[in-house]
């Protein structure tokens, strides 16, 4: 069977790639030549019976170029302009996205001219007017430019926002609307927005907030510990309305109308159509559900022109499609994850299923549990990657969920429909209540021991290893020799340049100052050892060390804290501590007296070494010192000193100059490199004290364009005056601090 589509496909994303990782047009150009050359010597010399369409050769060149050089230029020329960034303005556009709408926020995208380009802007208001898609409105704020990645693991929101075509945000102090839409957008964005009312209407919080999500797919109503459940219980798919939901509405539609109302012929299909497009714009197109969409419009026309599609070939076609719209949907996690999911399914499902019909597993039962394993197996390591963990337990949770999940979006949509006309039936409504409590009892299993792990040694290279490592047995009969040998021996490097590092880093002692914004948090690691300096902050809408230091963590091959050391009691440096505690394995916590008197029941049954006077360890040859607390200073925090041969490091917290006075008479300060006290501020950082430190590296973690003005321009003369080289985090993200046998490596991740 040809599969022309998935040729394109491989084109199409080679393109992406490139055009993403390539720094100059020249290269782009370079590898061009060298892929059409090796394609034509492919056809023409090697492949001496099944030669490669030449029509279908130039389309896939084509999109080679396209997505390559679209590619490049969106990650190399559409920039935001530095100078409009936390700039003040008035804004009219389009609403051109159906607005998301959480507890006290709405957010949506705002398409307008800034400085003669059309672009989007992610707008945030907490305004109560109602307003949709394809609404004229006027916004006053502040215009941003979304912070990008600023360490190895963290999240690049501006790649993110990208992909939507917007380069700015803007919390909209005032919003007024100009003029209404009415276009069918407006209409069908009206009426998802009448769902969501009815079914937040209709049950307790806990119940409409799951429902919201498995039914039009908004998640940002979800308690966190609910999401967290259904995620470790391998159904997070559920909540994002997966490609299964598409599949089911199908089902629903065609017993509705063949078996119930009896009506036949072609036009059936065309209806279904319809309602697939109509269930995937209400549902917020999300990359699942676009995916499955554009794969089932493609089996109905099938069926108009009595054609039956195959499923790989329709799964590349609607990734050609997705990706000739959007090429940064190659980089969402979502799509990558749906794809892979029905790809698993295409490769596996039969052998898995003949697997258990072997093993006298009845027929049914057989195919579901066939989708279920068969689906993960492609999966898992992108799994462990970006979430640093694995469900143990979501073949056997699955199998249970999604039967009930898949009947819920009908049952739902029916019920909310009749709603809409007036009519409440009771039945359907028990119904509902009693699939959602089911399903949260069903992700309540995740509480049991060994019902997931976490994944702390893992990382890109043992992902590739991984997935030439299922190729070969797939495929063993057809891979020649050599290219089996080249495939053995690349995992093999893979893995040993794997352990290599493991080991490398293992031996250093490594210090990473995170950004975490305008908060502190530092991990240390050596020879097995690990220490936490802070956790971040947190406030109701994020939580650094959720978001950002507990994921940063374990994929520095970190699986647990040996001590873990709350500075002081404010909560841009021990936000969120207790989540950690409840995460990973802390042994030992250092703090003050006054954070363990205002934490004692987050610290009950804690080991908790309290800092009233100088302390200290030593692990093999390094050496830890903490400073206790001086009552006069308000600001006053455990202050760490750790030493390795010639080389030391002072972590200052928020100590101020009253703390600094102190120190100075009492203990030796002398580090090669010093983390500021309070993120640069004027109230600490003297004279003296840099006299008596005399680092010749300082770090300053501090938020980009914070309200408080930090770092000071005193403090940072004081240092420039001293030759003292300064790295902060608002323009240096991470800071990690490699101390080798011979040498002091700084090495900021943006420079």
């Amino acid at each position: 069977m040809r599969r022309d589509a998935l040729f394109l496909a491989v084109f199409l994303i080679i393109g992406i790639v490139l055009g993403k990782n390539l720094s100059t047009i020249s290269l782009l150009f370079t590898f061009l030549v060298v892929l059409t050359f090796g394609f034509f010597t492919l056809n023409f010399y090697f492949l001496k019976e099944k030669k490669i369409d030449m029509i279908l050769f130039l389309l896939a060149i084509g999109l080679f170029v396209y997505a390559s050089f679209r590619t490049f230029y969106i990650f190399n020329f559409f920039e935001p302009e530095v100078s409009l960034d936390n700039k003040e303005v008035i804004i009219i556009g389009k609403v051109s996205s159906f607005p998301e709408i959480s507890k006290d926020k709405v957010s949506f995208y705002l398409k307008t001219r800034v400085n003669k380009r059309y672009v989007n802007i992610r707008i945030t208001t907490n305004t109560g007017k109602n307003f949709y898609y394809g609404d004229i409105v006027k916004v006053y704020g502040k215009l941003k430019i979304p912070k990008g990645k600023t360490s190895r693991y963290g999240f690049d929101y501006k790649e993110y926002l990208k992909a939507k075509g917007a380069l700015y945000t803007l919390y909209a102090k005032k919003l007024y609307i100009v003029s209404a839409s009415h276009n069918i957008l407006t209409y069908l964005n009206m009426f998802s927005s009448k769902l969501n009312h009815l079914i937040n209407t209709s049950f307790k919080t806990e119940i409409s907030s799951l429902l919201n999500g498995l039914i039009l797919g908004n998640k940002s109503t979800i308690p966190d510990d609910v999401y967290k459940d259904f995620q470790r219980s391998g159904l997070a798919h559920l909540l994002a309305v997966s490609g299964g939901n598409v599949g089911v509405l199908c089902a629903f539609i065609e017993v509705l109308f063949r078996k119930v109302l009896k009506v036949y012929g072609r036009g059936v299909n065309l209806i279904i159509i319809g309602i697939i497009v109509i269930f995937a714009i209400i549902t917020g197109l999300s990359p699942s559900v676009v995916r499955a969409s554009i794969m089932a419009i493609i089996y109905y026309l099938g069926r108009i022109i009595y054609r039956n599609p195959d499923t790989l070939n329709s799964l590349a076609v609607a990734a050609v499609l997705m990706l000739v719209i959007n090429p940064l949907y190659l980089f969402d996690i979502g799509f990558q994850l749906s794809f892979l999911s029905v790809l698993s399914i295409v490769i596996f499902y039969r052998r898995i299923y003949e697997y258990f019909i072997k093993v006298k597993v009845p027929t049914s039962i057989s195919s579901l549990c066939a989708v279920s394993v068969s689906a993960q197996i492609l999966i898992l390591p992108l799994l462990a990657y970006y979430f640093c963990e694995v469900s143990l337990i979501s073949f056997l949770t699955n199998l249970i969920a999604v039967p009930l999940a898949g009947a819920l979006v009908p049952i739902g949509l029916v019920y909310y429909i009749l709603l809409l006309f007036g009519i409440d039936f009771i039945v359907l409504k028990w119904v509902l209540l009693v699939i959602v409590k089911v399903l949260i009892w069903v992700s309540q299993l995740s509480h049991m021991r060994f019902s997931y792990v976490k994944i702390a040694f893992w990382d890109e290279k043992l992902v590739v290893a991984y997935y030439i490592l299922i190729l070969i047995p797939l495929y063993k009969k057809v891979i020649p020799k050599f290219l089996k040998l080249l495939m053995y021996s690349t995992i093999s490097a893979l893995v040993l340049i794997f352990i290599l590092q493991v080991v490398i880093n293992y031996n250093r002692l490594n210090i990473s100052v995170i950004d975490v914004g305008q908060g502190e948090s530092s991990l240390i690691t050596y020879k097995g050892f690990s220490m936490l300096i802070d956790t971040g902050p947190t406030n109701e809408d994020f939580s650094s060390l959720k978001r950002i230091v507990l994921p940063y963590i374990l994929k520095n091959n970190v699986s647990k804290i040996d001590v873990l050391v709350l500075t002081h009691k404010h909560n841009d440096h021990i936000g969120d501590f207790d989540y950690l505690l409840n995460e990973m394995k802390v042994r030992v916590i250092v703090t003050s007296r006054e954070v363990y008197t205002e934490n004692i029941e987050k610290l009950k049954g804690r080991y908790v070494v309290l800092i009233d006077k100088l302390k200290g360890f030593s692990y093999k040859d390094l050496k830890v010192f903490f400073f206790p607390p001086v009552e006069q200073d308000s600001n006053s925090s455990v202050v760490t000193k750790i030493v390795l041969g010639n080389f030391s490091m002072l972590f200052t917290g928020d100590a101020s100059y009253e703390s600094e006075k102190e120190y100075i008479k009492k203990f030796n300060l002398r580090a090669t490199v010093l983390k500021v006290g309070h993120h640069g501020s004027n109230t600490a950082t003297s004279e003296e004290f840099l006299e008596s430190v005399a680092p010749k590296v300082a770090v300053i973690s501090v938020g980009k364009n914070n309200i408080f003005g930090h770092p000071s321009e005193d403090v940072l003369q004081r240092l420039k005056k001293k030759k003292i080289k300064v790295f902060r985090t608002d323009l240096n993200g991470t800071i990690k601090i490699v101390k080798t046998k011979n040498e002091v490596l700084i090495n900021p991740y943006m420079r």
